[in-house]
C-alpha cells in the first residue's frame, strides 16, 4: 500500500472515530455518571475499560472477525439485549442514590476489587454497544476497502483504544475537579439519580430500535 494512501485512511478513520467517541452516548453517559459520583479515580478506571472495549471492535473491524455479524446477524441482537440490560442494571443503581451517599474519591484510588469493578462497568458498556458495532463495521467497509498492511492495522489498533482512553479520562479529570465537585456535593445525590434516568433513556432507546 503507498505510504499516502495508508496515511489518508489512518487520518480518515482517526477523524471519523474522535467525532464518534466524542458524541453523547451510553460511554459517555456512564464517564459522567461515575466521575460525578464516584471520584476521578472510579471516572478514570471506567475510561479505561471504555478504551479496552475499544480493541475488541477494532479486532473484528481490522482482523477479519467481522465475520460472526455476517453470518450470525442475530449477535448484534444479542448485543443490543445484553447492552440494554446492562445500562438499565446500573441506571437503577443510579436511581436509588440516597443523600450523602457519594464518596470524595478523587484524591484517594479506589481498592482493588473496586478499580477492577469500575473497569468492568466502563467495558461492558463498550463492548455491549450494538451502535459501537455498527460503527466499527461501516467505518472500516467504507474507508479500509483494500489490502491494509499490518504496520497500519497496528496503528489503528493501538491508537484507536488509546484516544478513547484519553478523550474519557480528560472528562473524568475536569468533572472529578474539586473546584466542580465540591459545590456539586450536597446534590450529588441528584446528580446521580439524574444520569441514572439518562442511563434508562438509552437502554429504552436500544430495546426500541431493537423490537422496530
Amino acid at each position: 500500500m503507498p505510504e499516502s494512501s495508508a496515511t489518508a485512511i489512518f487520518f480518515t478513520v482517526a477523524l471519523a472515530h474522535a467525532l464518534a467517541v466524542s458524541s453523547p452516548g451510553p460511554d459517555f453517559a456512564m464517564v459522567v455518571r461515575q466521575s460525578l459520583a464516584n471520584g476521578r479515580s472510579a471516572g478514570l478506571w471506567t475510561a479505561l475499560g471504555i478504551g479496552s472495549g475499544i480493541s475488541f471492535h477494532v479486532a473484528y473491524g481490522l482482523f477479519g472477525l467481522n465475520w460472526l455479524t455476517q453470518r450470525w446477524p442475530a449477535a448484534l441482537d444479542l448485543l443490543g439485549w445484553l447492552g440494554a440490560l446492562f445500562l438499565s442494571w446500573i441506571g437503577l443503581q443510579a436511581l436509588r442514590a440516597q443523600p450523602g451517599g457519594a464518596q470524595d474519591s478523587a484524591a484517594t484510588p479506589p481498592q482493588a476489587h473496586g478499580a477492577g469493578r469500575y473497569f468492568l462497568i466502563g467495558l461492558l458498556t463498550n463492548v455491549l454497544n450494538p451502535k459501537a458495532v455498527l460503527f466499527f463495521v461501516a467505518l472500516f467497509s467504507a474507508v479500509v476497502t483494500g489490502p491494509v498492511s499490518l504496520p497500519l492495522k497496528w496503528l489503528l489498533g493501538l491508537w484507536l483504544p488509546l484516544a478513547t482512553f484519553a478523550w474519557f479520562a480528560l472528562v473524568a479529570t475536569l468533572l472529578s475537579d474539586r473546584r466542580l465537585r465540591e459545590p456539586l456535593r450536597a446534590h450529588a445525590w441528584l446528580i446521580d439519580r439524574a444520569m441514572g434516568a439518562v442511563l434508562l433513556v438509552l437502554a429504552a432507546a436500544m430495546v426500541w430500535q431493537l423490537l422496530a
